[in-house]
Formats: C-alpha cells, sequence, structure tokens
C-alpha cells in the first residue's frame, strides 16, 4: 500500500497481521462486554471501532520507529539537561545570576570531580522520572512480571533497568554525598532539588514528545473521527470491565489517565485539518474548538469519576461514554457535543490563571523569604531552592497525579533539611 508497506520486511508483515488480529479479536470480545447495546448497534461500533483502533492507524512498524525516535531525543534531552545541571552548579553560580540566587560559595565547590557528580545526578534524575509517575511505573513492573492487564504506557525493559540504577546507584550516591555535605550545603542542595525535578520534567517531555511524534504525517487512510471514536471506545470498555473495581482508588487513578490519555489525543488530532486549505483560518479554529470541546467533556468525566461516591454514579459514567461513543459512531457530532462546555477565550483564560496562580506564589515566597531580615544566608538559600522547586513541580499538568507532586515534593523536603537538623 505505497511507501507505508514499500520496504517493510517479512518479519514486520508478521508483526503487522498478529497486531492486526489481535485487534480484531479485542473488538469483538469488548464489544460484547458493553451492556444496553442492542445487536444493530453492536454491528455499528465493531467495525468503526476495529478501523479507529487499527485500520486507521499507522502500521506497527512505523509507530515502532517513532518510539524509538521519541526515546532518543528524550536521551539527548537528558545527556543536556544534566550537562546544564552540573554547569550550574559549578560555574553557573559563581556569575551574577547565580550570585543574586545563592548568596555563599566557597572556592572549592562541591569539593568532589565533575565525574562523580555526573554519576551522583543519574539515578536522582531517575529516582524523580518513578515518584512522579509512580503508579504508571509500578503497573509497568507488574507487567514485566507477568501481569500485562493494566499498563498505560511505557515500557517493561526501560523502567526495569530504571529502577536498578535507583535501587544501586540512590544509596551510594546518599552516602557519597554524607561525605561531601559539609564542603557547601547549598550547592548540595540545589543538585539534589534540580536533579528530581529534572526528573519529573523529563517524563513529561518524553510524553509530549511522543503524543507529537505520533502525530506528525498520520496515515493517510486514518478518518477524521477515528480518534474520537477510538478515545470513546477504549474508555468505555475499560470502565464497564473494572465496574467491579470501582471504589478503588488504583484503579479509578489508572482510568482516569485513560480518559486523559484520549483526551489529549482527541485535541490534538491532525487529521481533520489535512482539508483544510491553509487560508481558511476560521475553519481551521472552528474545527479545533470542537475537537477541543469534546476533549473538555471527557476530562470532565474524568473528574466526575474522581468523585463517584457509589454504584449508581458510576454506572451514571459508564453510561455518558457508552452513548457517546455510539454518537461517535454516528458521526453525529450535535449529540456528540450537546452537553460539552463551551470553550471561550476567558474560560481557557481562567483556567490558565488558576493553573499558575499557585506556582507563581511559590515563586514568590521563594524570592522574598530569603531577604527578610532574620533569615540565615544558608537556610535562606536552602528554602528557596525548595520553593522554586516546588514552583516547578506545581507546573506540571493535571496528568501527574497530586500523590506524584507529595511524593517528590516529601523527598525533596528531607534531602534539603535533614542534613541540616542533624
Amino acid at each position: 500500500m505505497d511507501i507505508w508497506f514499500r520496504f517493510i520486511t517479512r518479519r514486520q508483515a508478521d508483526e503487522e497481521s498478529e497486531n492486526e488480529n489481535a485487534w480484531r479479536r479485542y473488538v469483538l470480545l469488548r464489544v460484547h462486554e458493553i451492556p444496553g447495546l442492542t445487536a444493530q448497534e453492536r454491528g455499528a461500533i465493531t467495525p468503526a471501532a476495529y478501523h479507529a483502533c487499527s485500520d486507521g492507524q499507522l502500521p506497527l512498524w512505523s509507530r515502532e520507529r517513532r518510539s524509538a525516535a521519541g526515546i532518543v531525543l528524550t536521551l539527548l534531552f537528558a545527556v543536556m539537561g544534566c550537562a546544564s545541571l552540573l554547569w550550574f552548579v559549578n560555574r553557573g553560580v559563581r556569575t551574577e545570576l547565580g550570585s543574586w540566587l545563592v548568596s555563599h560559595v566557597p572556592a572549592e565547590g562541591l569539593d568532589m570531580s565533575v565525574r562523580t557528580q555526573a554519576l551522583i545526578t543519574v539515578p536522582l534524575i531517575g529516582l524523580g522520572a518513578l515518584l512522579i509517575r509512580f503508579n504508571t511505573s509500578m503497573r509497568i513492573l507488574r507487567s514485566a512480571l507477568g501481569d500485562g492487564s493494566q499498563v498505560t504506557w511505557g515500557l517493561p525493559y526501560a523502567t526495569v533497568p530504571l529502577l536498578a540504577v535507583i535501587l544501586v546507584g540512590c544509596p551510594w550516591a546518599a552516602v557519597t554525598i554524607a561525605d561531601g555535605y559539609a564542603s557547601w550545603p547549598t550547592g548540595w542542595n540545589i543538585l539534589i532539588a534540580l536533579a528530581l525535578v529534572f526528573g519529573g520534567l523529563l517524563v513529561r517531555v518524553m510524553v509530549i514528545g511522543d503524543d507529537w511524534l505520533q502525530s506528525v504525517r498520520p496515515a493517510p487512510w486514518n478518518r477524521s473521527d477515528d480518534e474520537a471514536i477510538r478515545s470513546l471506545f477504549l474508555s468505555t470498555v475499560n470502565l464497564y470491565r473494572s465496574r467491579d473495581d470501582w471504589d478503588r482508588p488504583s484503579q479509578i487513578a489508572y482510568l482516569r489517565n485513560h480518559i486523559d490519555a484520549g483526551a489529549r489525543r482527541v485535541e490534538n488530532n491532525r487529521v481533520p485539518l489535512r482539508a483544510v486549505r491553509f487560508r481558511e483560518r476560521g475553519l481551521r479554529t472552528e474545527i479545533r474548538h470542537k475537537h477541543g470541546r469534546l476533549a473538555e467533556q471527557l476530562r470532565l468525566h474524568s473528574r466526575s469519576l474522581a468523585q463517584v461516591h457509589s454504584l449508581s454514579d458510576y454506572d451514571r459514567i459508564c453510561d455518558s461514554l457508552r452513548a457517546g461513543l455510539l454518537a461517535a459512531v454516528r458521526s453525529d457530532w450535535d449529540e456528540l457535543l450537546r452537553h460539552a462546555p463551551e470553550l471561550t477565550a476567558a474560560s481557557q483564560l481562567r483556567r490558565a490563571a488558576n493553573r499558575l496562580t499557585g506556582p507563581a506564589v511559590l515563586v514568590a515566597a521563594g524570592l522574598l523569604i530569603p531577604l527578610l531580615p532574620g533569615v540565615e544566608p544558608v537556610t535562606g538559600d536552602s528554602v528557596r531552592i525548595l520553593l522554586l522547586a516546588s514552583g516547578a513541580l506545581a507546573l506540571l499538568p493535571a496528568a501527574t497525579t497530586d500523590l506524584a507532586r507529595s511524593n517528590v515534593q516529601g523527598a525533596l523536603d528531607k534531602a534539603l533539611f535533614s542534613k541540616d537538623q542533624i
């Protein structure tokens, strides 16, 4: 089929066939698990869901290459971030801007070679990445041990080595830091805090980069409604399959991650824009607005899922997603967006302001508190580092759970103040 399959190997063709058969079996089985559907509705959902999940997507080998490219870009970003962090701790703090952030820098600095500092930074970055997506990382590890039923994203062959690096590297890093901590406590606090925050940021960059790579040049046979059908079908199936565990917070968090990921795919869907001319800005805005409303409707279902108090509340959300799936299969966007919230410039500005208020307060406190009379320079530097790092964590999107942020926040508290209290 044109250039997409011109250079495909026999092994890749076999894998593609196995992937298509697996999706066909999955769709046929899961459609019959959705209650309340008539035979005619099941007959309409099955081909539409199969095309959206398999036929309408890029070939498996193309998705694998894009995932590999995403991993390479993430590694490059990690190397550049680690180099920038080490430069700031060793050189940047001695510049004019650095002297404004850190009041006291001893001549010997961290009193440790840059190579050792880099070896210390790597497990700390890994720890930050693991903490910021702790629940997902645990599911990936369970899948590596034989239970692959609840993997939302990520690769076991990447998470298992990361955990090994953390288990071996973090104790060694703690011992090494303890030996040289007295040379410059503030500098070590900067290294620890920024490494943990950078680990969380690295995960977010990886997710954004993967979404962008998957959206670049979509398959030419992909339909405009495929992403909406796929997201609604997978969300509906997952909710009905998890009905017996509706009161388990970990299961609710897993389901919410699925719904939020589907909302991002719908919002970033570029397929409907392929038929729009470059000068038709109004039409492009209208299409994006329509998909943005559907994405916001999915996020409302996700937030409602976090507030269920009974099985009837849970069933109401399931039935709503099922109705949305049927409307998407019929391409009835009027029915699909009937209860979707309106996205106005004022509402988007209000949402951005609500998201930035907390980080702005933390950053302002981090800059002002160390300047108050009676605050010692070393203590003020530690407070500034903690608050600025907390502000960076608060900027992470809602997909990053409060539990993950509290995990990293607790690690920062212990790392920055435990040594000072001894």
